[in-house]
């Protein structure tokens, strides 16, 4: 790549923006003048021509800033110009100069509402890029966090091993213990990588790739993936045969929602999974029999890091159904929750079938 000119494509962006800017105050400037001579040719009880001038103000948009009090001064000054070119014979001079400070007004009062958008629009785009700047030095930060504690994490878990291995077979302590560490280990290995996936959910719209989906076939794997000794009734064959959409994400989707139902239901109850198609959506429902979800709580359970009260003593992070919302909108979908305490949980994913 040539760095020489990605350097330079900024500075040849803002000198076309001035130039533009120029522009489009030259233009105006010249159809002013143009209505100036038009108001000197024209009998002077036509006092339209003078609101002429705040017509074209409202161009001064798409020029430098507050230069619509530029124009505003120029059309002010043409107005009482005018007025001494041709002096009113036949009516009075209170009205007609009342007239053209009317107009006056008028123009300055269009200025100031062309000033106030351009500071509005200057204002949210502000507030966009340190949004944006925000959103770029948090993900930099996952990032950074997530490869040193991952670095970390292999060394501890690698020496685990190697302790598990040398350790004699007689010494159960050592055992234990090394068990202990990689499985502390493979804890914090999943809580870094749901942060990471929580990072890229926020960029889910940046990232959407859409593709032909065979959501049936995605929705079987991860069934048989995480069922273990789980029962797990399917019900998927009305499912379109294809969806478009992104598969990474959607089967982020599937597994966060499926992984919730096992882990909050009871291991002798079974997790019904269920789809169909209905006019131009795929609609997928994930229903367990769990413990259920406080009515005034269900609102906030699409929030990060945010878990129910009555969660306590299931490990996790509140990340998984933040992940499902931010992936289903970026398809263009919807998710519905339904639950009662004590009876279960049922999350509903309406997708777009696509073209």
């Amino acid at each position: 790549m040539d760095h020489r000119l990605t350097s330079e494509t900024p500075a040849r962006w803002m000198t076309r923006v001035r130039t533009i800017a120029f522009g489009t105050l030259v233009l105006v400037a010249a159809l002013m003048a143009g209505v100036f001579v038009f108001d000197i040719l024209t009998p002077p009880d036509d006092v339209s021509i003078c609101f002429i001038y705040a017509v074209l103000i409202p161009l001064a948009i798409f020029s430098f800033h507050r230069a619509a009090y530029a124009c505003a001064a120029l059309a002010t000054s043409l107005s009482v110009l005018g007025a001494f070119f041709q002096p009113p014979h036949d009516q009075l001079p209170l009205v007609f100069f009342t007239n053209r400070a009317i107009a006056i007004v008028a123009q300055w009062l269009v200025a100031f509402l062309v000033t106030s958008r351009q500071e509005l629009e200057a204002k949210i785009r502000s507030e966009y890029e340190a949004e944006r700047t925000k959103a770029d030095t948090s993900r930099r930060f996952v990032d950074m966090l997530t490869h040193e504690i991952g670095t970390s994490l292999t060394l501890i878990d690698g020496q685990a091993y190697r302790l598990k291995k040398l350790a004699a077979s007689d010494d159960e302590g050592v055992t234990t213990r090394a068990e202990k560490i990689h499985s502390a280990v493979k804890h914090i290995d999943v809580v870094i990588r749901q942060v990471q996936a929580a990072s890229e959910a926020a960029q889910a719209s940046d990232q959407f790739e859409p593709g032909d989906v065979n959501l049936a076939s995605l929705i079987g794997d991860l069934v048989v993936q995480l069922k273990g000794d789980r029962e797990i009734q399917t019900d998927i064959g009305s499912l379109p045969p294809v969806v478009r959409g992104n598969s990474d994400m959607l089967q982020q989707v599937v597994a966060n929602i499926l992984s919730n139902a096992l882990k909050y239901s009871p291991e002798h109850t079974a997790i019904s999974v269920w789809g169909r198609a209905e006019a131009d959506s795929a609609i997928l429902s994930i229903t367990d029999r769990g413990r259920g979800i406080p009515p005034a709580e269900k609102s906030s359970l699409f929030e990060p890091y945010y878990r129910a009260s009555n969660s306590r003593g299931v490990p996790g992070t509140g990340i998984g159904l933040y992940v499902v919302r931010r992936y289903v909108s970026a398809h263009g979908g919807a998710i519905e929750i339904e639950s009662d305490l004590d009876v279960g949980t049922t999350l509903t994913v309406r997708l777009p079938i696509g073209d």
